[in-house]
């Protein structure tokens, strides 16, 4: 009925039928239900295969195993404040959307975006209509570079996405270790004291539950990567006051996780990593 790879809990369409449904670590659900109105078209017509913590399974490790399985299927994620969705045909990422992020984001820097999201779920709609048996493989012309290996940054939408996904792993980062109430202050004053000294850094917002959003891809572009660097290691600078454990400089990098990959593709990386006396 069902296969477990890499901590993912992966049913077969034909083991659970039309009705079936789960929910990874939880409680089973009734996939039959119409989706709420506005979704897209593919989502409409989908199947519920699975449903589960993002936390807990990690964005990579799921599209992973859809991405093996070469599952045509929508990955809708949802967080308290933030949504987002994936579209995978035979397993590779056609398009990715969140919020936040502009859309006609690069692909991944919009992914970089969702896996920022805290405490949020997701559900996998079947678009496919198989049984169990293996997909087919594509031919080497069908198959597309990895869907999760970085990409050069092009365009402006695609830099100013990324700027903002780093400011919301910040985020995300900070209201762990802090909680909401001193993770908002802090974040709010380092970008008042970051606006004064880089106009340009008011092109990002930074809502009271810390989402960070973007009123304009042209001033923004200005604001990177300096500006937003120098709102980052404000942060944690205010933020070592309450727990110096986690917010020395030197583990901004370590915070940022992946995203760091896609800093260093687009030059910018040193810009977020602490030199002698680190980067003011």
């Amino acid at each position: 009925m069902y296969n477990r790879r890499k901590g993912v809990l992966m049913f077969d369409n034909a083991a659970l039928g039309d009705e079936g449904g789960a929910w990874l670590g939880g409680a089973t659900m009734d996939a039959g239900r119409g989706d709420r109105a506005g979704v897209s078209s593919e989502r409409a017509r989908g199947r519920l295969i699975l449903r589960g913590q993002l936390d807990e399974v990690g964005l990579d490790d799921l599209l992973g195993s859809l991405g093996s399985r070469g599952r045509t299927c929508v990955v809708s994620i949802r967080s308290v404040k933030r949504r987002g969705e994936i579209v995978l045909e035979r397993g590779r990422v056609l398009r990715a959307l969140a919020d936040g992020v502009p859309p006609d984001a690069d692909v991944e820097a919009t992914l970089a975006a969702l896996r920022g999201f805290s405490q949020a779920v997701f559900d996998v709609l079947a678009l496919d209509e198989r049984g169990s048996s293996p997909p087919p493989r594509p031919t080497p012309s069908e198959t597309p570079p990895a869907s999760l290996r970085p990409a050069m940054l092009e365009g402006p939408a695609t830099e100013v996405a990324l700027a903002a996904a780093v400011m919301n792993a910040c985020s995300v980062y900070t209201r762990k270790w802090l909680g909401p109430k001193l993770a908002s202050s802090f974040m709010q004053t380092a970008w008042t004291r970051t606006a004064a000294a880089h106009p340009a850094m008011d092109a990002f917002r930074i809502s009271a539950d810390g989402l960070v959003t973007v009123a304009g891809v042209e001033r923004a572009r200005s604001a990177i990567p300096k500006a937003v660097a120098t709102w980052v290691f404000s942060v944690f600078d205010a933020a070592a006051m309450f727990n110096a454990a986690r917010f020395q400089r030197y583990h901004v990098p370590e915070m940022l996780g992946g995203l760091m990959r896609l800093l260093d593709k687009g030059g910018w990386g040193e810009a977020f990593r602490m030199r002698e006396g680190g980067v003011r």
